[in-house]
Order: C-alpha cells, then structure tokens, then sequence
C-alpha cells in the first residue's frame, strides 16, 4: 500500500458525520485549518480542558500541505527554545498509534547528518551541544562510521557527520487523522468542506468567523491555514508574512541496500535529504533557488500540485545520485511538486496577534510541520489556558516582524532564499540577501559612503560595522572576518567618541490627559517622574512576564516618548495601544518620523558642545535626563542615556534634519577621531556592561526577578501595572532562574548562543547572549543558571564541544568610571 502521499485521507476514517450537520451559532473556539498543525492544536486544547472547539477545514482534513510532506522527525534543532518545541514530537508519535488505533508508521530509525566543509563540521559540533544540552542523544561521528551507518553512500568529500539515534519519520498524513480522531473523540467537532472567508472582529478583539455556510461567533480564533493564512488574517487588519514556495521531493524505485535500518540522511551542503520508504528512497529538496508561488497559483480544491520541472531540481538529483550511486540506474516512480509556505526569517509564526486580542496563529511552517506540530499544539493550548506563554516564544513570536514584511512583493523575493535557508550554513551573524534595501533610514546614504557593512534586521538595513569584508567574506564559528573592525569600533566608543545610528529603535509618543495613567499602568517603573526625566523599565504581561522592555521620557505633564527596541516595534506599538483603551490619551508611532543618532564614549560632550551652543556640563544635563537642543542648523530632542556604559546621548532630530546633524558630528568630530560603529560594536559594548537583549536575555515567560530586573519593579505606585499581582506574588530571594555574568578565561574562542554552563562538572544553565569583550580581551555574556549553583565552583563553557573554563560573577565584569545604562 503507498500510504505517504495519500489522497484519500479524511475525517471518514474515523467519523463519517464529520462533513454533515449545520455550524453551530456559537463555540468557544474556532480552529481554522485542518492539517497536522490546527489538528494538534484541536487535541491538545481538549487534552487542556478546552471545551466547545470547532475546527473547520476547507477541503478534507490533511489536504493542504500535510498530505505530501516527506514526515520526518526531529529531536533536536538548532536552539534551546525550538529543541524545546521539537523534541516533545518524538514521544508523542512513539505513542499516538497506541493512543488513536490508526497506524501512522513512526520508525525511530535515526538521523544523519553530513558536513562538507569546515564551517558546517563547526555548524553540526555546535547543534551537537544544544542537543545534549536538551537531553538529545546526538553523537558526532567520523567518515567511517558515516559509512557504517549508510553503507550504500559514497563518502567523498564528507569530513565528518552528527548522528541522533532516535530521530526517524512518520506518515504525516495518517499522524494528523490520528490526531484529529483523538481530538474529536475528546469532543473537539470537526467540520469539512467548510470555507472560512473573514475572521470577524469588534473592539480589537476576534468575535468568530464568516463561512460560505454562515456565521459563527466565538471567543478566540485560531489560524492554522498554512499558505492561505496570511489572505484570511487580512481580512481582520492583521500582518502575517509568509509565502508559498514549491517544494519537490522525489521516490526511487526499488533499490538494493534500501532498507528501514537507514538513518534520516541530510546531506545539507547539497541541499537535500533521503528517507526510505518501502525499500525505495525518496529525496527531498531544499534547493537554494526556490521557487515562490502567488495563492492565485494554487487551488483551493485541496492536494495542490504543480507541473513537475526536471531542470530545476537536477542540481541536486545528480548530487543525491553521486553520494547514493544506487539512485540514477534504478530511477524514480514519483515525483512530486507541492506548495510549502514559508517566512522571512524561515522560523514559524505562533501566538497571538498584536492588531487583534485572542487571534491566534500557528502558521508559515516552513516544511518543518510534522517536526513542530505535537509542541505547537502544547504551547498553544498552555498559551490559551494561561493567557500567556509558557515557554521562550521570542524566535517564533508572531508579533516579531515589521507591518512591510507581510507584503507580497516583498515576500515574493526574500521566497526565492528562504526555501533554501533550511540547509544553507546557519552562520551566526547570517544576513539574508533577497528583499534588501526596501527600509532604510535617513541616514542610509551617508552610512554607505563612509563604508557601512549593512545588515538586516526586520527588514531595516542598519550598519553592523564599517570596513573590511562583507558579511559573506567574514562568516565564521570563531572570530569572524570583520573582528578587527569592529574591535576598532568598540575601542572608540570605550576610550574616545564614536556615532552610531540607532534610527530603528521604536519610538512612540503618548499625548493626552490621561498620558500618566496609560503608561503608568503599562510599566513596572514609576514614570511619574519630572519633565525631562528618564526612566528604565519593564513592560510585563498579566503573569509577570516581560513582552519588553525600554525607556519611558516624560516631555510634559501631559506627553511621554516611549523608546523599545527595534524588533519590538508592532508588539509595542499594539501593547500601548491596548493600554490606551478607555483613556483620554493617544499613542503615536514616531520611529520613522525621528531619527536617532548615538553620540557615545568620554569624548561625546565635547563634540556635542562643538556643534551645540547648549550647555553640555553634567549639571547642565545629568544622566537619565532629556532636553531640547539647538543642534547643527536645527533642534533635536537629547536624553543622556546609554546601551554601552560610557558617558553617552542618544540624539532625536526630525528626520528631514537627521543628515544635517549627523554631517555637522561627523565634520566636528574628525581631530577628535570620531569613528562611525555599528551594531556589532554595539553587541559587544552592552555584553560587557550586563545588559540585557530582549528576546535572547527576557522573554515572555521571565519574571523580574529571574532577569535580574527587580529594581525595574514599583510594586507601591498608584493604580498599580499590568502583570503587578504575578509579580507581588513571587519571593524575589527565590528566583526560578539565577542570571550572571561569565567570561571565558582563554581569550580565543567566542559566543554563539545557548552554550552549556558547568559547575565542578555539572551542566547548570546555558548562555543567553554574548559578544566579544574587546576591552576585556575575552568573550563575555549573560548565562541562566539553577538558582542552587554555588557561584564558588569550577565553571566551564562548552564550546564546539570544548569545555572552555570560565569565570562567573553577580556583576557585570565592566564598571565604567562614568555612567551606567538604565538601572
């Protein structure tokens, strides 16, 4: 029987009412999607006590994407927070055949994957340590065993592998019906044939949906509808960036050697991977040209296909051919072109959206649905229970990217390199190089003349450092090929002056008569402050845990500027915006409108007072304060304030004088050695000083106290904050967490992220963020760990599988004589 790839899959195999009977006027949720993803969520939010579900899928159950995935498994992935997500599926399929009475051919035949060159032997050495860090048993292993463990394979050109013993596959469509019959025989009602076509909203919150059949309110909504998601979330104002892109895999006739003893192969420096099935082989590929697809292309009728296309996938049909040489004589009986939908950043979308309170999405998979579905379906139905997250939701957050990405333009171009992101080099530092140049701030132009190696971030070109090799050039598990730049840079903003343009923080203005209460009720800080004054704090959700973090300035009785940073800015943006509900004030988004220039280092006031006729003594302008300055030709707002823990500014031109005010700095600063310095730089100062990066540092399911933010929390102010019972409730003495600061002791290796800490032997916590601190001569960053470590062990770091010995402290290692960052 050819069971993967099956058409014939359905809610019939389990309840042949399923498509029958009108819709109910009113549920408690509605999951639109019926593939593996909406059917886990179905399960697990019956499983959390979630009653009165609906799911509601357009065709039948598994139709969409499901059906034609290749169905392998994962326990490990290349962090802490997906291992988290992905490493929960390998238990669930191990039972659910057992659980639901559908076969769903879980083989635990192992992974392999193959390195080709020295970066990837660094890649895959490096996954090997988030693997164990996570209790995966992952092994790195030689050409000879590469060859044992897949005898029918060439190994030329193959330098090492890393094998997971307990990865395999499943047939993903009969996974999903199996789930889907758990979660209808939990009381979930499935219904096919079933088009929904608007979320329905009122008041900035999901109310139900509109179908072909009729309408159907509910209390929350949840997107689960793969490549047609992001048409469906529009039509309730919300932004989903994710696009479809053909996905080809291919089966073998049968082959000689092709057994279920195989391990997973992933030969990803040649862009594909192999799976047997039924003594065949089936190659899949993640080719680096993808091939993007318009909705319009793809029909709604359910099992999509597109005409197969020879010439593009022969690249890497003749490289599986020359590692497998059994392949080419014994050709292939099925070829397959299906449509994926996949994300700018290629990590999914999940949570709750930042327009429109309780609609929920899990989408934008990028062909890892079968890998993700079990700890989607988890988190998701904790999420709704809770009302929060429950786990590090920062990297795949749907409220992450900037309102532009979710446009098709855009989404068709970076398509074309996010396919193929799945396997290319997974460099730290990685800059995508599609969709480029679309945000670019007012200072861009200039950036570029004097020598900017622009990055990405959100789909905002900023400067990462100036000089020297490009970001492909430079690539690198170690040092990369732009440190001596940016340890130039680093030293500039430590010992003279340095400008940076920090244009894409989020800036946003509260105006009105009830401006105070808004933003009191938002922040853990009391920012009833005096006019001029800032102030550093915590944005926290009803549990306590931190969604941001920033600075909140008071302008006027009546007026506040909110800075966050710049990955925050839709979540910023919706969060004081829901915090203004019912107030007389109103939330202005000014991060366009105002350009931001750093003026950092000991030598910042003395070119700031060469192009100002203010007063720039300290008394004139103490720390944590702000005032209006007359500057170059024009006026800009200045806040003396700091990410690199030296005497600083941060300058706030409009930005149609941004140009004429950085020009005067820089003509200004030219015999004090100004230097232009980028976020790298800027990476590398914070690191030493101990300050923390949203998203790598705090999260979501982070408390203040865990963070080390507890003096961020005014648990007395008037009217209280959101989040302030949670953290009322909490021991500060007891933390969850223990965050420190680790440097390694030799000065060679570097940080990536989510190193494994030992204590006297004993894994106790893992790296957070880091940098290389150019002032400490060593690599420095901020580690969780087990809130028992005695601090007075042995600490270790492994590094590339080298337990590189390290020195822990409850204080960040630099303590300028100056100024110290926002607490």
């Amino acid at each position: 029987m050819d069971r993967l790839a099956d058409r014939s899959l359905g809610a019939h195999l389990f309840a042949s009412e399923a498509a029958a009977g009108s819709l109910p006027g009113r549920v408690g949720t509605v999951i639109v999607g019926g593939g593996v993803i909406g059917a886990s969520i179905a399960l697990h939010l019956a499983e959390a006590g979630i009653d009165d579900v609906l799911l509601l899928e357009r065709s039948v159950l598994t139709s969409g994407t499901t059906w034609h995935a290749a169905g392998l498994v994962a326990g490990a992935r290349g962090s802490t927070a997906m291992t988290h997500l992905s490493s929960y599926g390998l238990a669930f399929y191990a039972d659910l055949e057992q659980r639901s009475g559908l076969d769903v051919s879980f083989d635990r035949c192992g992974s392999l994957s193959l390195a080709r060159t020295a970066g990837r032997v660094d890649e895959l050495l490096y996954a090997r340590d988030v693997a164990a860090q996570n209790g995966i048993d992952a092994r790195s292993v030689d050409v000879a065993a590469v060859a044992e463990l897949w005898p029918i394979a060439s190994t030329d050109g193959v330098l090492a592998g890393l094998h997971f013993a307990n990865d395999g596959y499943v047939n993903p469509g009969y996974a999903a019906a199996a789930m889907a019959k758990l979660a209808y025989e939990a009381g979930v009602s499935i219904h096919e044939g079933v088009t929904v076509t608007a979320v329905l909203h009122e008041g900035g919150r999901a109310t139900g949906v509109e179908t072909q059949q009729g309408t159907v309110l509910a209390d929350r909504v949840i997107i689960a509808g793969g490549l047609w998601s992001r048409d469906l979330a529009a039509t309730a104002g919300v932004h989903l960036p994710l696009y479809a892109a053909e996905h080809v895999h291919v089966r073998s006739n049968p082959i000689e050697g092709a057994t279920p003893a195989l391990p997973v192969l992933r030969d990803v420096d040649n862009s594909y991977y192999i799976r047997h099935e039924a003594g065949r082989l089936l190659v899949g590929a993640f080719e680096p040209n993808g091939i993007p697809r318009a909705v319009s292309e793809i029909t709604t009728e359910g099992f999509a296909t597109f005409p197969n296309d020879d010439h593009h996938f022969a690249p890497v049909r003749a490289a599986a051919e020359r590692t497998v040489p059994g392949l080419g004589p014994a050709g292939y009986d099925r070829f397959i072109t299906a449509p994926e939908s996949f994300t700018p950043d290629t990590s999914f979308l999940l949570g709750e959206t930042a327009e429109v309170e309780q609609l929920f999405v899990a989408a934008g998979l990028n062909s890892q649905g079968i890998i993700y579905a079990p700890g989607i379906g988890r988190e998701l139905a904790r999420w709704i229970v809770a009302g929060t997250p429950q786990f590090d939701s920062a990297s795949v957050d749907v409220q992450r990217f900037s309102r532009h990405q979710s446009n098709r333009r855009y989404l068709h171009a970076r398509t074309v390199e996010s396919l193929g992101r799945l396997y290319a080099m997974h460099w730290p530092h990685l800059q995508s190089e599609t969709a480029r140049n679309v945000r670019r701030t007012p200072l861009h132009g200039r950036l570029a003349e004097l020598g900017a190696r622009f990055g990405e971030l959100n789909g905002g070109e900023r400067a990462n450092w100036y000089g020297g090799p490009t970001a492909a050039e430079g690539y690198s598990y170690g040092k990369p090929g732009w440190f001596d730049q940016v340890a130039a840079e680093h030293r500039a903003a430590r010992d003279g002056v340095a400008l940076f343009d920090l244009s894409w923080f989020a800036k946003f203005e509260i105006v009105g008569a009830d401006a105070l209460a808004v933003v009191q009720h938002a922040t853990t800080n009391d920012v009833d402050v005096a006019v001029g004054q800032a102030v550093y704090t915590l944005f926290l959700n009803r549990n306590g845990g931190i969604e941001l973090d920033g600075t909140v300035t008071r302008l006027a009785h009546d007026r506040f500027m909110v800075v966050t940073p710049s990955t925050s800015h839709q979540k910023s943006l919706w969060l004081l915006r829901r915090a203004a509900r019912g107030y007389s004030a109103a939330v202005v988004d000014v991060t366009a409108s105002l350009a931001t220039i750093g003026v950092m280092g000991p030598l910042s006031r003395e070119l700031l007072s060469r192009v100002s006729p203010n007063d720039w003594s300290d008394a004139a302008q103490p720390y944590t304060t702000g005032r209006e300055i007359e500057v170059a030709d024009g006026f800009a707002y200045s806040l003396r304030i700091s990410f690199v823990g030296e005497l600083g500014y941060e300058l706030y031109p409009t930005a149609d004088l941004a140009l004429n005010v950085f020009d005067a700095l820089w003509e200004a600063g030219q015999d004090l050695g100004v230097r232009m310095a980028g976020y790298h730089a800027l990476d590398s100062l914070r690191s030493e000083k101990g300050y923390r990066h949203l998203g790598h540092d705090i999260g979501a399911a982070d408390d203040p106290y865990s963070a080390g933010l507890g003096f961020t929390v005014a648990l007395d102010k008037p009217g209280g904050f959101m989040g302030r019972d949670a953290v009322a409730a909490l021991d500060p003495a007891a933390p969850k967490h223990r965050t420190v600061y680790i440097t390694l002791d030799d000065p060679e290796p570097v940080f990536v992220h989510d190193e494994t800490v030992f204590a006297d032997g004993i894994a106790v916590g893992r790296m957070t963020s880091g940098a290389y601190g150019h002032t400490l001569g060593r690599a420095v960053g901020i580690a969780s760990l087990d809130p028992g470590a005695a601090l007075d062990a042995t600490f270790t770091v492994e590094c590339k599988g080298v337990r590189v010995p390290a020195t822990v402290s409850r204080r960040p290692f630099y303590d300028p004589r100056g100024e110290r960052l926002r607490g």
